[in-house]
């Protein structure tokens, strides 16, 4: 079938899957198991709609009505809010002092390493000079 858009061709197949569901199960086949397809021009496919969403009645489920807040609980969620921010910035800064140290120990231990090198090449020259 063509239709002129996606609401069209939605609200088309859910006027023909009763009837459709009908002549299925009356020649035995498993119309539970069926959906209609709605393909664009392209044939990508735009939606899929079960048989069984549209013949099932099933009660609506209620909503519950959203919780009100007092200003005292709202004023307590904005400090969290807060806290939660702080303690983000300080993890943030805590890691970037941390890899700081790191670099600085790797340094360190580079510095160490030419020292300890260039006081051995030092001595070996000392205890040459003195043979």
């Amino acid at each position: 079938m063509i239709r002129p858009d996606l609401e069209t061709a939605y609200l088309d197949v859910c006027r023909t899957i009763p009837k459709l569901m009908a002549e299925l199960v009356q020649e035995g086949h498993d119309a539970a198991a069926c959906a209609f397809e709605i393909r664009d021009e392209a044939d990508q496919l735009l939606m899929e709609v079960p048989f069984l969403e549209r013949v099932t009645k099933r009660p609506r489920a209620c909503q519950p009505a959203p919780l009100a807040l007092s200003p005292e609980t709202e004023a307590l969620f904005n400090q969290l809010d807060l806290l939660t921010l702080a303690i983000n910035r300080e993890t943030t800064r805590l890691h970037e002092n941390v890899e700081r140290a790191f670099r600085q120990a790797a340094h360190m231990r580079a510095a160490q390493a030419n020292l300890l090198w260039s006081f051995e090449t030092w001595s070996e020259r000392q205890s040459a000079s003195v043979r």
